[in-house]
């Protein structure tokens, strides 16, 4: 049995793993934490890492017609008409950083004093300079540079991003 990725159709993934599971083919999809503001609230969502894929793993040979015509799925990925079959090991790496929810934890890296942008919300596209994480949150504070005034703002590190 060998780890293949399967196209889903637009939005269907979760009715595919669940009909596949349902099936006996076992799925693998990581999903991310992002961060939008709605309404003026932070709101958090979970969202397939690569939208509209799954890895499957499965015996092409008799799970094949199973697999392609299940509900939700589109195709099995491949070339030339050959399905092509994903490294264990690269299934192993995703694994490794996705958490006991099922969830693929991002990494920031930012250190003090590192120049960082504002990517949404209210100050997007406003440059800062990193001061600290606050708590265990992902809040972190930055310092603006507004009109001779240097406000410290506190808002989730999901809306940052490291300036080169």
């Amino acid at each position: 049995m060998n780890w293949y990725v399967i196209q889903t159709k637009p939005k269907k993934e979760e009715e595919a793993t669940s009909y596949l599971t349902t099936k006996g083919v076992d799925i693998f999809g990581p999903k991310i934490e992002a961060y939008s503001l709605r309404a003026g609230k932070m709101v958090r969502e979970l969202k397939p890492l690569f939208p509209g894929y799954l890895f499957g793993k499965l015996n092409l040979e008799q799970d094949y017609s199973l697999v392609r015509w299940g509900r939700g799925v589109k195709k099995i990925l491949g070339f030339g008409g050959y399905s092509i079959p994903v490294s264990e090991e690269v299934i192993e790496i995703i694994k490794n950083r996705v958490d006991s929810s099922g969830v693929v934890r991002k990494t920031a890296h930012f250190k003090p004093n590192d120049l960082v942008r504002v990517k949404s919300g209210p100050l997007k596209d406003l440059i800062g300079i990193f001061d600290r994480w606050v708590s265990d949150s992902e809040r972190v504070r930055i310092l603006m540079n507004l009109i001779g005034y240097q406000p410290a703002i506190e808002i989730h590190c999901s809306m940052l991003e490291k300036v080169a």
